[in-house]
């Protein structure tokens, strides 16, 4: 039985982790790196994917070549010649960029497992990118926790853990050789730290051959607090309520417990939490979902969806403008009876009483807290946030002094003379918990992935094998 890390390996993020058991190959995980394509393109030098699939990515060794792996489409302009499948399924642990998104990649033939949760996550992702955003045609088979999958010689068991999204899950990996333990990403101390917790119980019985445990947090300097949800919740109702104008917080829209967080905030604080049409089309998909309590903002009494203001087709033809795209008509005007008058200076005839725009957002500041994140700043131009509101930022500090996009960041925040706080809990377990974790699984073998520092892992007292990319490690 070999594994081998395509990505994942002394870095964090980008996990693609291939498994292999008499004759059996299975992906865990499909994700694209962070700074893949850093070193050799920048801003609009991007690879030509459109018209070349992956030659670019192979002629600078972004991705391997894998024979049976890659869609057909991708490989015409390639050195690498198509073949059939050459791998029996990937299973995706939760809907994140550097767990999935390489979905576009693999060849169509290939199913792919994945929770419901993520499946309906993904749907909206798709539907709400304005044709962005690809993860292929595959058939995509849904499972819960409890479920059991058999994929020729290994078994699969998906059990649910804590992450910043829902729907995130480890896999208990059963192999002709024993029990193989994979965590995804998680953390003990979020609101479901509870799941996390079952997990790391469930896979202890199992006595694992090995266990591939994500290290994002283990390093000798983690800048990160290690606040829990509550944390937050509390930090931010203290700012809020010290606050006497209007409220801007900035977190990943894909993450449920801090849009309930923030409800909580806006109801304790009398106000009401604003989130964008593509938020309200995330919290629609899961709704239907028992195990996931998600808020309704066109129902809740403290929440507002806030519709952005488009040219119409018209307007944008008389002002020599290119009007909305169809596909951002669609999920920002889902709610309303109509676009624009053919004036276009007329607001949208609203369904309902929760569905709010720029100009209402601007007369009623105080009152509200207006969720944004980094591609939607732009919104502030047109709200004018008066000098002194609050900012908030609910998600890590940049790695790197030198982000381009925290320099940007904090240039918006001078130029609006916005007071700027931090208020997040990580997705991922400190140190302290990843060894807690470890200790309780433990494994005969262990295998450190998604960290930049396997090697602190010794301290864990296991047999460990770092992993180095591409190279296949023998488990026994």
């Amino acid at each position: 039985m070999l594994i081998t890390l395509f990505g994942g390996a002394n870095e964090i993020g980008g996990n693609k982790i291939l498994l292999e058991d008499k004759g059996t190959r299975v992906f865990f995980d499909f994700g694209e790196p962070f700074g893949l394509k850093d070193k050799y393109f920048a801003e609009y030098l991007t690879p030509r994917e459109p018209r070349f699939g992956l030659k670019d990515y192979f002629h600078f060794d972004m991705l391997p070549k894998i024979p049976g792996l890659y869609d057909v489409e991708l490989l015409k302009h390639t050195d690498l010649k198509y073949s059939p499948p050459a791998f029996q399924a990937i299973f995706i642990s939760h809907m994140h960029f550097d767990h999935a998104m390489h979905l576009r990649f693999a060849d169509r033939g290939i199913p792919v497992y994945l929770g419901e949760s993520t499946c309906s996550i993904m749907n909206s992702w798709t539907e709400t990118s304005m044709g962005r955003t690809d993860f292929g045609e595959h058939e995509f088979r849904t499972f819960r926790t409890g479920s059991k999958i058999k994929v020729d010689s290994i078994e699969v068991e998906p059990i649910h853990v804590d992450h910043s999204t829902p729907g995130a899950y480890g896999f208990l990996i059963h192999t002709t050789d024993g029990c193989v333990v994979y965590t995804g990403d998680l953390r003990l101390h979020g609101p479901r730290g509870d799941m996390t917790e079952e997990f790391a119980e469930r896979a202890s019985r199992e006595k694992p051959i090995a266990m591939l445990c994500e290290g994002t947090r283990v390093a000798g300097n983690d800048p990160r607090e290690n606040m829990s949800e509550e944390g937050v919740r509390d930090r931010a109702k203290k700012l809020v309520s010290g606050s006497k104008e209007m409220a801007i917080v900035s977190f990943y829209p894909k993450d449920v417990d801090r849009m309930r967080t923030f409800r909580d905030v806006a109801r304790a604080t009398n106000r009401r939490f604003v989130v964008s049409a593509k938020v309200a089309n995330l919290l629609e998909a899961l709704k239907g979902d028992p195990r996931i309590k998600v808020p309704d903002p066109l129902q809740d009494p403290n929440m507002l969806v806030y519709v952005r203001k488009m040219a119409s087709s018209r307007k944008a033809k008389k002002d020599g403008r290119k009007p909305a795209s169809p596909w951002k008509v669609k999920y920002e005007y889902k709610y309303a009876e109509e676009l624009l008058d053919e004036d276009g200076d007329k607001w949208v005839k609203e369904r309902s009483g929760n569905i709010v725009n720029s100009s209402y957002v601007k007369k009623h500041q105080r009152e509200l807290i207006f969720h944004t994140d980094f591609p939607q700043l732009t919104e502030l131009i047109d709200i004018e946030p008066a000098r002194g509101s609050l900012f908030i930022r609910s998600k890590s500090e940049p790695f790197e002094e030198d982000d381009a996009q925290e320099e940007v960041l904090q240039n918006w925040i001078s130029w609006f003379g916005l007071d700027f706080q931090q208020a997040h809990a990580s997705g991922h377990a400190s140190m302290d918990e990843i060894f807690q974790i470890v200790r309780q699984v433990s494994p005969k073998t262990l295998i450190p992935v998604h960290t930049q520092h396997p090697d602190m892992f010794g301290a864990c007292g296991r047999r460990m094998v770092c992993p180095e990319p591409r190279k296949p490690i023998k488990v026994l």
